[in-house]
């Protein structure tokens, strides 16, 4: 089942299991009324036949028995009530007075079909109640009921089908979010996945661009080299050797086979070196740009992958270079700061709108050209700190250009 038709299952399954829980609520709390209502008849007739008038006291042997039948036909098939059965206590022993007939109905069939459709005290049935009779204090008797418990009986069938059907929605709305569970666990490794493929790429372009700025920047020594090495005079070697020393400088400072490798572990790393590093590495777009470090020695160390926060760095100091486009002053400073470190990159380029602040930071926003920018610096960059655990955001600069500022945590062990 693909991702949008498993969400809906799961809402469908949540909206039933909302309308069954509700409809179980609901027929709980008529069965509850049934009840009550059961219990407050049973009290009624309890009361009702405990009329001392009625049945007198257990030593009077005198039956009223044109007034129990009285009562006893006003109650049978009415409300809960089908049939009933009164028996009153006589000194030494506890008779049946109602029906009337129950004494003669042993030797007369028709009379023992009738009597069987009453409660039998000898042999009572789970749809009969026993109850009590008594006036002051005094044991009257004993009114037996047979009961109709069908509406009751309906309700709780109904009940314990909405309960089946309640357990039935729960245990497929589980397995629904266990699947999910599944599919958003393999969704997020994936992700994860294409995240770091897509921070590998942005730095894989990122130094395609540094090699191309680099290789304008050593053709001068080769192309020195290649002169000199033309030039008969007994020196040359001596100026080719030169040369080539600054070649193989330019490229070791460079740091760029560094930048590109494999980002290994995270280790601790100085802050005020991973600068150095990136404006070494950038180094080719600075121009006549001054750059001005406030690097504070007394910084914590930071635990992370360098080669990560060097990505962040010489990102951020080449967009910087390229705004400026060669003139202006670059200022980088570090301090500690909350418990970690923080970075501030200052220039005195145009600046960055307030209402394009928040823009900058979403995937393939890029105010540069197809060819220069990919719109996805930015964006990553913020990923890295926040993967770190630090924040990155972006302001005006004291010379009115654009101003970065990282706080990076300090590594547990600082």
């Amino acid at each position: 089942m693909t991702g949008p038709r498993r969400k809906s299952a799961i809402v469908f399954y949540g909206v039933a299991i909302a309308l069954l829980a509700a409809s179980l609520a609901v027929l709980l709390q008529i069965s509850r009324r049934f009840e009550q209502d059961l219990l407050s008849s049973l009290g009624a007739l309890q009361r009702v036949f405990s009329d001392e008038r009625v049945l007198r006291a257990p030593a009077d042997p005198v039956v009223r028995f044109s007034a129990v039948e009285e009562l006893a036909r006003k109650y049978e098939n009415f409300g809960y009530v089908r049939r009933l059965t009164v028996t009153k206590v006589f000194p030494g022993s506890e008779r049946i007075i109602y029906p009337f007939y129950a004494p003669a109905a042993g030797d007369i069939p028709a009379l023992r079909a009738r009597l069987a459709e009453h409660p039998d005290p000898a042999a009572p049935r789970p749809d009969e109640r026993a109850l009590p009779l008594e006036a002051g204090g005094v044991r009257l008797g004993t009114l037996h009921l047979r009961l109709d418990e069908g509406p009751l009986a309906s309700v709780r069938a109904a009940i314990a089908s909405l309960g089946l059907l309640l357990l039935g929605a729960v245990a497929l709305l589980a397995l629904q979010f266990r699947q999910q569970e599944h599919v958003i666990s393999r969704t997020t490794v994936e992700l994860e996945q294409k995240r770091r493929e897509l921070i590998r790429l942005e730095r894989l372009a990122l130094a395609g661009q540094l090699s191309a700025n680099i290789l304008h920047d050593l053709k001068k020594p080769v192309l020195n080299i290649k002169n000199e090495a033309e030039d008969p005079d007994a020196a040359s070697p001596m100026r080719i050797r030169e040369q080539a020393d600054l070649f193989l400088t330019m490229l070791r400072e460079s740091n760029l086979e560094r930048f590109v490798r494999s980002e290994g572990d995270r280790e601790y790393a100085d802050v005020n070196d991973l600068l150095r590093r990136s404006l070494s590495l950038v180094g080719y777009e600075r121009g006549n740009i001054e750059v001005a470090l406030h690097l504070d020695p007394a910084i914590p160390p930071v635990l992370g992958m360098p080669v990560r926060f060097i990505q962040v760095f010489s990102n951020l100091i080449l967009n910087a270079y390229q705004a400026m486009e060669g003139r202006g002053r670059l200022t980088v400073a570090t301090r500690p700061a909350d418990g970690g470190v923080l970075v501030t990159i200052d220039d005195t380029g145009p600046g960055i709108p307030e209402t394009a602040r928040e823009s900058i930071f979403e995937p393939f926003y890029t105010t540069k050209s197809a060819d220069i920018g990919t719109g996805l610096g930015l964006y990553i960059c913020r990923d890295i700190i926040r993967e770190a655990g630090g924040r990155i955001e972006v302001g005006t600069a004291p010379g009115g250009g654009a101003r970065f500022t990282i706080w990076l945590p300090a590594g547990p062990d600082a």
